[in-house]
């Protein structure tokens, strides 16, 4: 145990520095002074607390703080240690010289910019990256990337970390009702990773697949590049019409859905419409690519089972990601396979090399087995459900006259109906040379040129509500946006 603790952080309760702050600055002033050495004990949250006269909470803010920065290292009941291997025992880390604070023109933004690049405000697909739990997340990494063995170093299952295949087929099973085996479970680099993957493996050339109109653009775009014929089915209010998918073409070898959240009109595929989608691919011998890209977000009434949960022909495949739950970036996502396929696509795999980096599914699978990733999904829930109304009562109040947002409370965006005499693609070619990301509707569908007319039923925007941190920043995004339609 390291010397009496109040001889190494003295506070000043009448500062205006919390006093979090002020414990997590002491401790590494006195790390990089070499007054606490490589390995010495900390002492627990509960008898710092006592010594310093603060709350449990404020300490234990602190060590999560120095835990994520690597400058503690936790060993279980063995307690915290302090982690300073960069310096020989006893040596002072010479001060730091500071840094003059650079000024710039875009220290203080208008609010929903971003200083130095494009705004996330009323960006659709993309999680609230403000509500991240980022200290978590940075001691889960700190903590994979000091434990690393040299097995960890070469060259890994290409169909993904184990433990964390088991972690999400644990996670399906009780969110999804998905009914899996850890050897079902696929590791892909993200959703598009997944369907380039499953193209190879399907042998998807010449043959015809079921893409609902509109539908998701970039799904689009890869079937077409890997010689995909594709059959645009149309939607309606009960989702993908699958009787028009049957005229068009029975024997097609492939269906892609959202049945969850239809991207991009967000409305749910009906019972009905799965069974009948269902049954067509058990007598067709096809295969359904169900895409649940934003399933966990639901503000009203129950979850809806996930269609691989209804399949009693074996022939849905399911595509996850953490890109929407987590963030974009970690370019994760996952398959889990019918087991008739399971053979055919390992084999695939290894020739291909399918999985992502270790180090991404490391740390994933730390959030999900310590019970981090189901708090954060139930906090996102109910944070995006408050960002959702808010922003629906600002786009309702300054663009009522030219604008009609769909009811479906699930997803991470509204499609947002143009009534007034505007076209969706040139207003978001003006919007967004503003710093903005929305979507033009009509881009989605089959025919974008032709569907960006104004009386078009897909003249429309595709408009995110995750980023938006409160009402001010709406109203003020609202106010720019408006200006497009006078």
């Amino acid at each position: 145990m390291v010397k009496k603790s109040a001889t190494i952080i003295t506070l000043n309760k009448a500062a205006s520095e919390p006093i979090h702050l002020q414990i997590y600055t002491r401790f590494k002033e006195a790390v990089e002074g070499g007054l606490l050495n490589d390995g010495d004990r900390v002492p627990s949250t509960r008898v710092l607390a006592s010594e310093l006269g603060v709350a449990r909470g404020t300490v234990e803010s602190a060590y999560s703080m120095l835990l994520g920065e690597g400058i503690f290292v936790s060993k279980g009941q063995a307690g915290s240690f302090v982690h300073a291997p960069f310096r020989p025992v006893g040596q002072a880390t010479p001060a730091r010289t500071p840094r003059p604070r650079k000024t710039s023109s875009m220290a203080h933004p208008e609010p929903g910019l971003v200083a130095g690049g494009p705004s996330h405000v009323f960006l659709p697909g993309s999680p609230a990256y403000d509500a991240f739990p980022r200290k978590v997340w940075s001691r889960l990494a700190s903590r994979r990337m000091r434990s690393l063995s040299a097995g960890d170093f070469s060259y890994r299952d290409p169909l993904g970390y184990l433990p964390l295949r088991q972690s999400i087929a644990t996670y399906l099973r009780l969110s999804r009702g998905v009914a899996c085996e850890p050897q079902q479970v696929f590791i892909t680099v993200g959703y598009q990773g997944a369907l380039d993957f499953l193209s190879r493996c399907l042998g998807l050339q010449g043959k015809d697949v079921w893409m609902e109109d509109p539908g998701y653009i970039l799904a689009t775009s890869m079937l077409q590049d890997v010689g995909a014929h594709l059959v645009r089915v149309p939607v309606d209010q009960e989702g993908m019409m699958v009787s028009e998918g049957i005229r068009m073409s029975p024997h097609a070898s492939l269906a892609i859905v959202t049945p969850s959240h239809q991207s991009p009109l967000a409305m749910a595929l009906s019972w009905s419409r799965r069974m009948q989608l269902l049954d067509w691919a058990g007598s067709a011998g096809a295969w359904v690519i169900e895409d649940d890209y934003d399933g966990e977000f639901r503000y009203s009434g129950y979850p809806l089972p996930s269609l691989k949960s209804l399949d009693q022909y074996d022939r849905v495949i399911y595509a996850g990601t953490f890109s929407k739950t987590l963030f974009p970036a970690l370019r994760l996502g996952y398959l889990v396979l019918p087991q008739s396929l399971v053979d055919t696509c390992t084999e695939k795999a290894r020739l291909y090399q399918l999985g992502s980096s270790i180090g991404p599914q490391l740390v994933v699978n730390d959030f999900i087995a310590e019970g981090h990733f189901s708090r954060h999904l139930k906090k996102m829930r109910s944070l995006y459900a408050e960002r959702r109304e808010m922003t629906r009562k600002v786009l309702r109040d300054v663009l009522g006259n030219h604008l009609e947002i769909n009811a479906h409370k699930n997803g991470t965006h509204f499609a947002a109906k143009i009534i007034s005499p505007h076209t969706d693609q040139a207003i978001v070619s003006g919007f967004n040379q503003l710093g903005y990301g929305i979507h033009a509707l009509s881009r989605w569908t089959a025919n974008g040129a032709q569907s960006s007319r104004a009386h078009s039923s897909h003249n429309g925007l595709i408009i995110g509500f995750t980023n938006i941190a409160n009402e001010k920043t709406a109203e003020h995004a609202a106010r720019q946006l408006q200006g497009f339609f006078t």
